[in-house]
């Protein structure tokens, strides 16, 4: 369930389809992603079928497994083909090195089903694992593949800590930070 509401929350989501080409592949991918790391040494939160957040509490390395990795890259090559794999792949590296040094939960994804968008949905799940973060004395980061997406983020307490500088060609992605300790906004 969770993949197919990020499936569908990211279908038009700027930086996903510059580094795949269509959104063909995300549900795998994000059925991979949950299953093999997110899920497994992480945790996410679903709202009533309409979305859903994947998370890594502080501490927790981005890795996973090698079979979820080969099940991806066959998801993805058939729609971007071996240019989409080392897009994915330079991002995912980008991304991973402008993680904060500091001990910090990680919001890989939050997505909210088309009909749903606009309800409070995306913003209660935010909540969820900032209270998480909050109670372990820990911020929170999240890279904002989405501009639409910054004024909620900002809402909860996230401000830009940079833009992440991904190749010439992608849709700008933004590292934001939410220090907010203690109560959750």
């Amino acid at each position: 369930m969770v993949a197919d509401i990020l499936a569908e929350a990211f279908a038009d989501d700027p930086v996903m389809n510059w580094m795949f080409g269509s959104a063909r592949p995300f549900r795998t991918i994000f059925f991979e992603l949950a299953r093999g790391l997110y899920l497994k040494s992480g945790f996410g939160h679903i709202a009533d079928d309409g979305g859903a957040t994947l998370w890594l509490p502080a501490g927790q390395k981005v890795m996973l497994p090698l079979t979820n990795e080969l099940r991806i890259l066959g998801a993805a090559l058939p729609s971007g083909g071996a240019r989409a794999i080392s897009r994915a792949k330079r991002a995912g590296d980008i991304m991973e090195a402008s993680h904060p040094s500091r001990p910090h939960y990680y919001l890989f994804a939050v997505g909210v089903r088309s009909a749903m968008k606009g309800k409070g949905i995306g913003g209660g799940l935010i909540r969820e694992g900032l209270k998480r973060a909050n109670e372990a004395g820990a911020p929170a980061y999240l890279e904002n593949s989405n501009p639409m997406n910054t004024p909620l983020y900002e809402r909860l307490g996230f401000q830009t800590t940079a833009p992440l500088n991904l190749p010439a060609g992608a849709p700008p992605l933004l590292g934001m930070m939410s220090e907010s300790i203690g109560t959750t906004p």
